[in-house]
């Protein structure tokens, strides 16, 4: 498959990804205030987990495919990530050169992140969610850095 469906693919999943554990951390505040005795109801709309069951499963469904019809085994259909999929020499050194520059970014990004979360007792008045989307900045960086890597290293 494409480098960059692959990768929107992914920014896609992690975006559904986000917002259904935004709405799950919401459910899960309004359930603190019941045990508190300060609220007595707890709704949670099931729309973004449900949208992010389905639409995972079908890019699942879709990728485990594509491997296994490149023979692949089972275990790497459905456990390795398509970007790791390499088929010669050439191909392992720029995933190993993506890789490194993702481990590297991850030195200088996740010190910011946790700069980041000292804001939290301020922020998290207005945006409860807040420490939920600062912890999925990590893997949005690295799967952009391993993209962005790779694709400068295949033109």
């Amino acid at each position: 498959m494409k480098l960059s469906f692959v990768y929107l693919m992914n920014l896609v999943i992690l975006g559904l990804f986000s917002w259904a554990m935004v709405t799950y951390f919401n459910a899960a505040s309004q359930f603190k205030t019941i045990i508190s005795g300060d609220g007595n109801e707890v709704t949670i709309n099931l729309l973004p987990i449900l949208l992010t069951i389905l639409i995972t499963g079908i890019i699942g469904f879709i990728f485990t495919r594509s491997k296994r019809r490149k023979n692949k085994g089972w275990k790497e259909a459905l456990l390795l990530p398509s970007e790791l999929c390499e088929d010669d020499e050439r191909e392992k050194a720029l995933t190993a050169h993506a890789c490194r520059n993702a481990y590297i970014a991850m030195m200088f990004v996740t010190p910011f992140l946790i700069a980041g979360m000292t804001f939290q007792p301020v922020i998290s008045h207005y945006f409860s969610a807040y420490p939920i989307l600062i912890l999925l900045l990590l893997p949005f960086v690295q799967v952009s850095v391993f993209y962005f890597s790779l694709r400068r290293k295949l033109k």
